[in-house]
């Protein structure tokens, strides 16, 4: 029982954390350092400013099966459409 509640303890922990974390701001890195970034951690989920938020993955197998990987297109310091990546849409068709 003591395990369970040190285990349950660090999970929230551990969430906690994580939501603390801010979000990289692709606006204040160059196009190349925004793609390095997707690369190096496989997704990542970008503030774009204005309160807009992004995910961006490296590859589209890292979108659910219902989804298709369509290119990611945010802003960056030098570039007012990065390439970042790609993000995760709905197929078309699916679930109708």
């Amino acid at each position: 029982m003591r395990s369970v509640l040190f285990l349950s303890a660090a999970l929230v922990l551990g969430i906690a954390s994580a939501q603390a974390q801010e979000n990289p701001r692709s606006t204040t890195m160059s196009c190349a350092q925004v793609n390095a970034l997707v690369q190096q951690r496989g997704q990542v989920v970008f503030d774009t400013g204005g309160g807009n938020l992004s995910r961006v993955v490296s590859n589209p197998s890292l979108c659910m099966a219902s989804d298709d990987g369509a290119p990611s297109w945010i802003p960056s310091q030098d570039q007012s459409q990065c390439l970042a990546g790609y993000h995760c849409q709905e197929r078309e068709g699916h679930g109708n």
